[in-house]
């Protein structure tokens, strides 16, 4: 995968910072409605009391989980809307690339096959002869240059489609985060 620049690896990990915060905030809810059942159901005061304590300090750590998870998913959701709107102008961009490197990758192709042409005609056309043989020598250098240059346009249109997986997969990921954050703030307003 190719790699994401400071300010999209910033977001990702606030989101999974957001996801953990979300996760701590359903397991205790979880927790505080099956004490709420069983407090009830005890077999002494002492029991229950210490059953009330507990949800005592989980409704406290609650309130600050929500106020907390709310103002982390409002601002996550406007920091994900501004990087789906560059993330597209990204993806157009990495694609212009793409094509330009697929273009200069077909003329290193057609180089090389070019000069691998012309060292072939010139060992035909004659014995070695000292300028056949500078001239070979001087096909062979420009043979070497066009694989240089082939191999190097090659790595860079891998590169080019890898920036366009990426922005593809990061487009899915903060489309999915920003439907669950739109979700979690409706139930948290709720």
């Amino acid at each position: 995968m190719a790699r994401h620049d400071p300010k999209e690896r910033r977001l990702f990990r606030d989101l999974n910072e957001k996801n953990r915060l979300a996760g701590e905030f359903r397991r205790l809810s979880s927790r505080a409605r099956h004490w709420r059942a069983r407090l009830g159901r005890g077999p002494s005061r002492r029991w229950q009391a210490q059953y009330r304590n507990s949800l005592r300090r989980a409704v406290v750590r609650l309130s600050e989980l929500r106020a907390e998870l709310l103002s982390r998913a409002e601002e996550l959701r406007a920091r994900i809307q501004e990087e789906q709107k560059l993330s597209k102008t990204e993806i157009k961009k990495f694609e212009k690339q793409y094509e330009k490197e697929v273009a200069e990758l077909r003329a290193a192709q057609q180089a090389a096959a070019e000069a691998s042409e012309a060292i072939a005609t010139a060992r035909a056309d004659g014995g070695e002869t000292e300028q056949t043989a500078a001239v070979l020598s001087e096909l062979r250098r420009k043979n070497w240059n066009a694989a240089k240059d082939l191999r190097r346009e090659a790595s860079e249109v891998k590169k080019a489609e890898q920036e366009i997986a990426s922005e593809e997969q990061d487009k899915v990921i903060l489309t999915y985060e920003l439907r669950r954050i739109v979700a979690e703030i409706e139930s948290l307003r709720g």
